[in-house]
């Protein structure tokens, strides 16, 4: 949120949550969407394919992983 700020956003708002896992923000000219996957690469590539089938010039945003959480047996 402070980053949508700081950059400008008047009408910031949570698009996604994620834990054990990764993320990708990728903007077109037009629109905004966002995936999740198990790594990096996934998600940006996800979210970049999204972009381009309905909108140009797509580029990633943001996109960071969590860190991992260690699950009890």
């Amino acid at each position: 949120m402070a980053d949508c700020k700081k950059k400008g956003g008047v009408n910031c708002q949570t698009e996604i949550a994620y834990s054990n896992g990764c993320i990708a923000l990728v903007f077109g000219d037009k629109l905004m969407n966002s995936k999740g996957a198990d790594n990096l690469e996934h998600a940006e590539k996800s979210a970049m394919d999204k972009c381009k089938e309905e909108d140009t010039n797509c580029h990633v945003y943001y996109s960071s992983c969590s860190l991992p959480i260690e699950v009890p047996l």
